[in-house]
């Protein structure tokens, strides 16, 4: 249950499992992943390859859109593991997960996070990367239902599946363009506008990253969360 500093007990939280939740977000982020392999597609057809572009290959496309592509996206997306696309957003090999610097780093520079507050709510806060996010995990248990938490983490599991569907389409689309017969300079066209797109959504995956992981600490200092003991 919910607890003011002063003690006050306010109405039990559910608490659904992890793995549905993140399940679910990802659900809830199909159709942006399959809009932007659309227009990555329109993009590749009308500007890098012009030569292809014909009626039915049109048509095709527009159709694919709603049964083949979600399933490519899903492939794309899932051809990489957590620990891999936290790499390729974070740029780290080591303790990739923004939740190993989140009490050592984001949180001292989120203003929002009353350091001595958290403290007070939580117990003491780890310094190992390891301990940092095996502690923010159980506190992110906790308020992954509240709405800014979810809303950070629904964008965060976005931008990074982007990421790492971008990175993966770097080499395979240059490899497609090559097979059918497109130019060598569009071949290079499409590969850095994959390129550019991997950059701007690993970045955008970070700030989001370091946002969900202050959320759960925002909400943990100005409330203690204490958990239902009769929930599984």
């Amino acid at each position: 249950m919910l607890e003011a500093d002063g003690g006050q007990s306010a109405a039990l939280i559910h608490i659904p499992g992890m793995k549905s939740r993140s399940d679910a977000l990802k659900t809830a982020n199909i159709k942006w992943l399959v809009m932007l392999a659309v227009f990555d597609a329109a993009v590749v057809l009308f500007f890098v390859a012009p030569e292809l572009v014909s009626a039915s290959t049109m048509a095709i496309l527009r159709a694919s859109s709603t049964a083949v592509l979600p399933v490519a996206v899903l492939l794309l997306t899932g051809a990489l593991s957590h620990d891999a696309k936290a790499r390729l957003v974070n740029w780290r090999i080591a303790n990739p997960l923004p939740g190993g610097r989140v009490f050592s780093e984001y949180a001292p520079a989120d203003a929002r996070i009353d350091i001595k507050a958290l403290t007070k709510n939580v117990g003491a806060l780890p310094t190992d990367p390891g301990e940092q996010n095996a502690k923010w995990y159980k506190l992110h248990r906790l308020v992954g239902t509240d709405p800014a938490v979810a809303q950070a983490h629904k964008l965060y599991l976005m931008y990074r599946d982007i990421a790492g569907m971008s990175l993966l389409l770097i080499p395979l689309v240059p490899a497609a363009l090559w097979y059918a017969g497109a130019p060598l300079a569009s071949r290079w066209i499409a590969g850095g506008l994959f390129a550019v797109q991997y950059v701007v959504c690993a970045i955008s995956a970070r700030h989001s990253g370091t946002r969900f992981v202050c959320n759960v600490l925002a909400v943990h200092s100005t409330t203690r969360v204490k958990t239902n003991p009769v929930q599984r």
